[in-house]
């Protein structure tokens, strides 16, 4: 489990300093004939979040949360033209469910997941502009998940590396669509929940948004 969070820390940070390297080559290349850096964001949204198995155990059974639909706040503050600070917070609850070969699976509890990382932003509309812009994001962040079977109620708190990006869709000056899929990559941290540690999969958790993206 080490390993693979060490990896994915190195790989976090290429992506970061990529996405930096990219941001001061934007400001550079726009000189003083662009528009300045868009303003303070806010973007609340509604989705779809599709979670990965938290565990795959022998013949095809396995754990995890159902999918489910999503909530969350997403805001900005710029850094140069085209590179932002984003963060984000989002909230999906679902069954906890057990696969099983043949049946598909049985719900035996419930399950409230929290969602919250920071990162870095390239690319997006400014905040007077209309038309299409793309976007790409990377950060770090954490999973909580409250989980409740029978009379057992606990929680797990596992950190997660985010990778995302969508489209941003002009409406008015200062008002734009943002269309997005973010990616949590988390390993479920069963030590935190039950007091003792059983290795589990490196799970992707894709939620697929869509909100209104707001300029101050």
């Amino acid at each position: 489990m080490t390993s693979v969070f060490v990896t994915s820390r190195r790989l976090l940070a290429t992506l970061v300093l990529s996405v930096t390297v990219a941001g001061e080559a934007v400001a550079q290349s726009s000189g003083n004939s662009g528009p300045a850096a868009v303003g303070a964001t806010l973007t609340p949204y509604a989705g779809y979040l599709i979670t990965g198995n938290w565990y795959d155990g022998p013949v095809g059974t396995s754990i995890s949360t159902t999918n489910a639909p999503t909530v969350g706040v997403q805001g900005s503050i710029p850094l140069a033209r085209g590179l932002s600070l984003v963060g984000n917070l989002a909230y999906a609850s679902g069954d906890l469910r057990i696969g099983l070969p043949l049946l598909g699976g049985v719900n035996v509890g419930s399950a409230t997941t929290w969602m919250y990382d920071v990162g870095l932003e390239l690319g997006g509309l400014g905040g007077t502009t209309r038309g299409f812009a793309p976007f790409i994001q990377g950060g770090i962040g954490g999973m909580t998940n409250d989980i409740s079977v029978s009379v057992l109620d606990t929680r797990s708190t596992s950190v997660a590396y985010t990778l995302g990006g969508g489209l941003d869709v002009g409406i008015t000056p200062g008002i734009t669509l943002r269309l997005q899929a973010k990616d949590y990559i988390s390993r479920f941290n069963s030590e935190d929940a039950v007091g003792f540690r059983a290795e589990g999969n490196l799970a992707h958790n894709l939620a697929l948004t869509a909100g209104i993206r707001f300029v101050f």
